[in-house]
């Protein structure tokens, strides 16, 4: 790898800088075509979430 030539350029700050933006926020889980490995960890997270589910509803013993 070669070291930059030409100089870094710092432009001011802005009162956006580090927002973190999810324009798909508000329309619920993600509907769009994925691959088999993002079927894969859909299918695991609402497993986990369904076992601490039953989990928390659980009376606890010792």
């Amino acid at each position: 790898m070669t070291p930059q030539s030409e100089p870094v350029r710092v432009e001011k700050d802005s009162g956006q800088d580090g927002t973190i933006v999810n324009p798909g926020s508000r329309e619920g889980r993600d509907t769009s075509v994925g691959d088999e490995g993002d079927d894969a960890n859909e299918l695991r997270f609402d497993e986990e979430t369904r076992l601490i589910r039953e989990q928390s509803q659980r009376p606890e013993t010792d």
